[in-house]
């Protein structure tokens, strides 16, 4: 390469740099920018519902204040469910990596691809009722075992799982 062909390229590079921190900035200001625009829309939704409150206060209307207080306590209800279920899934998702990782190796590495539609079609993580997690792995509609170490007893004796299993042909 040529000393000019290198100087081109230095300042191809110092121009693609100065975009790409262009690109950044705009980025985190329109970000920015869209926080602050929820904000002012929760500030004014606040506003409008304690208007709304007060409203039905000062006009004595306690039927239509019941129904108000009952609105605003089954919208809470939906956001904290919400909440929850967001929280839920990113920890199922944490805990669905988890037993999948502790799985995976088992497979040999021929048998890889096989091995993670496999595992990913029996391996299930859900909630109970009391909000415990539940892990099951299932073959044939049956559940077969509900941990890492149990499936892979159960996979190190099961047919279609023992060929594809490291160590087993």
């Amino acid at each position: 390469m040529t000393e000019e062909e290198i100087k081109a390229l230095q300042d191809k590079i110092t121009e693609l740099t100065d975009a790409n921190e262009r690109i950044t900035k705009n980025r985190d200001d329109i970000i920015g920018e869209k926080r602050d625009i929820q904000s002012r829309i929760g500030e004014k939704d606040d506003a409008l519902k304690l208007l709304a409150e007060e409203k039905l206060k000062l006009s004595g209307d306690m039927d239509g204040l019941k129904v108000f207080y009952e609105k605003e306590k089954v919208d809470a209800v939906a956001k904290l469910q919400e909440a929850l279920d967001g929280e839920r899934n990113s920890n199922r998702k944490i805990a669905y990596d988890k037993e999948f990782n502790a799985n995976i190796d088992m497979f040999h590495a021929s048998h890889k691809d096989a091995g993670k539609a496999m595992l990913s079609n029996a391996l299930t993580i859900s909630y109970n009722d009391q909000g415990e997690k539940t892990t099951s792995y299932m073959h044939d509609g049956a559940e077969v075992a509900n941990n890492a170490k149990d499936f892979q007893s159960w996979a190190s004796e099961s047919g279609v799982y023992k060929l594809a299993w490291c160590g087993h042909n």
